[in-house]
């Protein structure tokens, strides 16, 4: 099974993950790191590196940054290795039940990345067009 790493600012990664258990039960090989004012960058990726390791049983990690260019994602961008670690940025709730629901199932965590980004995006809607689109 594919391990999830969440990495955000404040307590977005272990908000995100309560969220998570709350819609599906308690799950395995998925950890948070959490961002606050007083985290040096180098404390920052050793727990981020004692994360993945703890969630890697041989089929990869997922990392999930909450934001492209902030300090979470690039921290995170330092453990992206081809076929073993894949970093996705901007996660959002649909994208996380995505991807611990089909975790099993990908043939690689690139796959994996690949098909939660899609699922990502597809939930972002505005409500107005939505409601224009009803009316057509």
């Amino acid at each position: 099974m594919i391990g999830i790493v969440m990495i955000g600012h404040a307590h977005i990664a272990s908000q995100m993950n309560e969220a998570l258990q709350h819609i599906l039960g308690e799950q395995p090989l998925i950890a948070t790191v959490d961002i606050n004012d007083e985290s040096s960058t180098e404390s920052l990726a050793a727990q981020l590196e004692r994360k993945i390791r703890s969630c890697d049983v041989g089929d990869g990690v997922l990392l999930l940054a909450d934001m492209f260019g902030g300090t979470p994602c690039n921290i995170a961008m330092g453990f992206l290795q081809a076929g073993r670690v894949e970093v996705v940025s901007g996660f959002n709730l649909p994208l996380l039940i995505k991807a611990a629901t089909i975790r099993d199932k990908a043939a690689s965590v690139s796959e994996l990345a690949n098909h939660v980004v899609d699922s990502g995006r597809q939930y972002i809607r505005m409500a107005s067009d939505l409601q224009r689109s009803k009316r057509a």
